[in-house]
C-alpha cells in the first residue's frame, strides 16, 4: 500500500519550503481540519494570518502543513471553509499543538419564508447572474493550470488500486459556456509525474478519469445547474445565507425533476440534486455539490456509455467542486468525486480528487490532445520531494 502522501497547498508568496523552513527557523504549524457535527475531515479549508498573505489549504483529508516568519508569532491565524463558521487563535496558539485539530461547525442561517413559486424565481436569476458575470469573474483569455490528482479504488475496507500524478491543462479560450462538444474540445491536458500501488498489468490501470474531475467544473462546463435553457427542469429552494470571509454567500438547493444525461451529466442517472454557494457580492459561484443516483456505473466514467459491462447497483456519487479567488479572479481550486456501488454483492467504493498548484496567465504553453491512457514510469526521486505549492 503506498504511503500517505501529505499535501500542503501554499500561496507562494509567503512559504517556504519545509527544509528551508527549518534551516532559518521558522514556525511550522501541523494538523486537521474536520467537521464539529460529523468528525469527518474537510478539504479545501483556508488556514492563513490574519491581514498576511500567508496561509495553505486543507487537502483531501482535512490535513496541512503551515511554514511562517517567526514575526507572525503574535499575529491571529483563521481557519475557514464555505459552510462552515471560522475559527481563530494566535500563531503561538497554533504552533504549541505537534497536531493541531481543528473542528469547524457547520452554520446556516435560515430566511423569511415566502411563496415557493417566488423563492424560486429569484435563485433562477441569481443563477442567471452568476452566468452572465462569468467573464468578468473568471479567466477569460488562454492560460495553463496545473495539479495533483488522485484515484483509489475500494473493496470493501481494502485499497484495490491508486493512482497519484500531476496533470498539466490547457484551455484554448478560457471560461465561457458552451455546447459539451466545444468546451470538451478547448480543455487538453497530459499526465507528468504518476506514482501507482502496483504496476500497469491492464487497460484498465492506465485509465485515469480525469474527465470526470474536469466536468465536475460547473462554471466551466454545462449539464449542470448553470445550464439556464434547461432551468424550467430544476426545482430551487434557499438553503440559506452564510457569511465567509466577512461576504454574504447564498446557499441554494437544487433538485432536477426528471433527471436526464442532459441536466445531471451522468448516463443511467435516476436522482439529481445538490447545493451552489454564491458569493454574492461578486456573483461568483465558490462551491457545488451534487448528489447523483444511478441505475448502473461504468468504469469508463460517469460521462460515457460501457456497453456489455457487468451490472452496477445502488449507485450513489457525490461530486463536489470549490473555487478561490487570488489577484482579482476566481478559479477552479480543486474537484473531488466520491462513488460507491455494489457488484456481486460486495461493495465497491472510489474517491478522485484533484487541487490545483499552479496558474500561468502569461505565457500558456499549448496543449493538444488528452492523456486518457498512461503508462509512465515512476520517478522515486521526485515523489520523495514532492510537495505542492500554489502559484500564479
Amino acid at each position: 500500500m503506498k504511503q500517505k502522501l501529505l499535501l500542503s497547498v501554499v500561496l507562494f508568496w509567503g512559504v517556504m519550503m519545509c527544509g528551508q523552513a527549518q534551516e532559518t527557523g521558522r514556525i511550522e504549524i501541523r494538523g486537521m481540519i474536520t467537521d464539529a457535527s460529523t468528525g469527518e475531515p474537510l478539504p479545501f479549508a483556508n488556514i492563513g494570518v490574519l491581514g498576511e498573505p500567508l496561509g495553505v489549504a486543507s487537502d483531501i483529508n482535512g490535513e496541512f502543513t503551515l511554514q511562517l516568519p517567526t514575526h507572525t508569532a503574535d499575529m491571529r491565524l483563521r481557519v475557514s471553509v464555505v459552510g462552515y463558521a471560522h475559527v481563530e487563535m494566535s500563531v503561538r496558539e497554533a504552533a504549541g499543538s505537534a497536531w493541531l485539530q481543528v473542528a469547524l461547525k457547520p452554520v446556516i442561517f435560515t430566511l423569511q419564508s415566502a411563496h415557493a413559486y417566488a423563492k424560486s424565481l429569484v435563485y433562477e436569476k441569481m443563477l442567471k447572474d452568476v452566468v452572465r458575470n462569468i467573464p468578468k469573474n473568471y479567466p477569460s483569455l488562454p492560460y495553463n493550470y496545473e495539479g495533483y490528482f488522485e484515484y483509489t479504488v475500494y473493496s470493501g475496507d481494502s485499497v484495490e488500486f491508486s493512482k497519484e500524478a500531476t496533470v498539466n491543462i490547457y484551455d484554448s479560450r478560457g471560461y465561457h459556456r458552451s455546447d459539451v462538444h466545444t468546451a470538451f474540445k478547448e480543455l487538453n491536458y497530459r499526465f507528468s509525474q504518476v506514482r501507482r500501488n502496483r504496476e500497469v498489468t491492464s487497460v484498465f490501470d492506465g485509465l485515469n478519469y480525469f474527465d470526470d474531475l474536469l466536468t465536475a467544473d460547473v462554471v466551466r462546463h454545462t449539464r449542470n445547474v448553470l445550464d439556464i435553457g434547461q432551468s424550467n427542469e430544476y426545482v430551487l429552494s434557499s438553503k440559506g445565507k452564510i457569511l465567509y470571509e466577512g461576504d454574504s454567500v447564498q446557499v441554494i438547493a437544487y433538485e432536477v425533476k426528471k433527471p436526464a444525461l442532459s441536466t445531471s451529466g451522468s448516463t443511467s442517472v435516476t436522482g439529481f440534486s445538490g447545493e451552489i454557494y454564491i458569493h454574492l457580492k461578486d456573483m461568483a459561484v465558490l462551491k457545488n455539490t451534487m448528489f447523483i443516483t444511478a441505475g448502473d456505473f461504468t468504469a469508463l466514467g460517469r460521462n460515457l456509455i460501457r456497453v456489455g459491462d457487468t451490472p452496477r447497483e445502488q449507485v450513489r456519487m457525490t461530486v463536489t467542486s470549490n473555487y478561490k479567488k487570488v489577484s482579482g479572479f476566481y478559479f477552479l481550486s480543486g474537484s473531488t468525486i466520491q462513488y460507491s456501488y455494489r457488484e456481486n454483492g460486495k461493495e465497491v467504493k472510489g474517491r478522485m480528487q484533484y487541487i490545483t498548484t499552479r496558474i500561468n496567465r502569461n505565457t500558456p504553453q499549448p496543449y493538444t490532445g488528452r492523456m486518457y491512457y498512461e503508462d509512465i514510469a515512476t520517478n522515486r526521486n521526485f515523489w520523495n520531494t514532492y510537495s505542492t505549492y500554489f502559484q500564479e
